[in-house]
């Protein structure tokens, strides 16, 4: 199989014009034209994920984050590009579109909180949907720590018996939330007046970190292409990790 036979199936899951203008996704790394056995998948295409991919045999690595995001001004033997070329090794990237997708981020966060009642509103990252019962704010930090394995989980008071998610940098979602009849924010980055506004409208929002709203992505990717691939190897990163530990 060549590498262009992933970028065209990960185009139907995710299409690339549905990332925003600003993003750098596809194929960042790597010619299409390669052939692949085996592919690494991982939030983030950092040193130490390149370095195994090389030490499975894995020529091709799949992430969520860009590996290139901005115009490269130099290049060191510890950078991420400079490692790829090195080892020969591709680079595919699935970001904003991603997020947006049927079968993407939000979809995947909604799915491990248990959400039930489900609908993606792409056009605004944000997927709505209601928990199993309705808990206090402290109540269901605990089962968002818990399910997420998150290493710590940042909320305000209030009820929640409908959510709104928004995975990783997604904290302006939380001035949307009313706008989708929910009454608690689930996002991976919450800044300041984020939290002053949702104390302001009563909404109980939660931050649970950037890396963990979004690495429950890569599980349910890495599943859809075994199975549209059957004769690939496709194997989840054991070194693809949250950067930050909490107390």
């Amino acid at each position: 199989m060549k590498i262009n036979d992933i970028v065209a199936y990960t185009q139907c899951i995710a299409p690339y014009e549905s990332a925003e203008d600003w993003d750098n996704v596809g194929l960042l790394a790597g010619s299409p034209d390669e052939e692949v056995c085996r592919v690494l998948l991982a939030l983030d295409i950092t040193a130490d994920v390149i370095e195994e991919a090389h030490e499975k045999g894995a020529s091709m690595i799949i992430s969520h984050h860009p590996v290139i995001f901005e115009p490269l001004r130099a290049l060191s033997p510890d950078e991420p590009a400079y490692l790829l070329a090195k080892y020969g090794i591709a680079a595919l990237c699935l970001h904003t579109n991603l997020d947006r997708a049927e079968q993407g981020v939000n979809t995947a966060l909604g799915a491990a909180l248990g959400l039930n009642n489900t609908r993606l509103f792409p056009e605004d990252f944000i997927l709505t949907g209601e928990p199993d019962k309705e808990y206090d704010a402290a109540g269901y930090a605990e089962v968002i720590k818990e399910r997420l394995n998150a290493p710590s989980v940042r909320f305000t008071q209030g009820k929640v018996s409908r959510v709104a998610v928004s995975s990783g940098g997604g904290g302006e979602g939380v001035m949307l939330a009313e706008k989708y009849g929910c009454d608690a924010f689930i996002s991976g980055e919450l800044k300041h007046h984020h939290y002053l506004y949702a104390v302001q409208h009563c909404i109980a929002a939660f931050d649970a970190g950037h890396f963990s709203t979004e690495d429950v992505v890569i599980k349910p990717l890495k599943d859809m292409l075994a199975e549209r691939f059957p004769d690939t190897g496709f194997i989840i990163s054991e070194r693809s990790k949250c950067p930050y530990k909490a107390i």
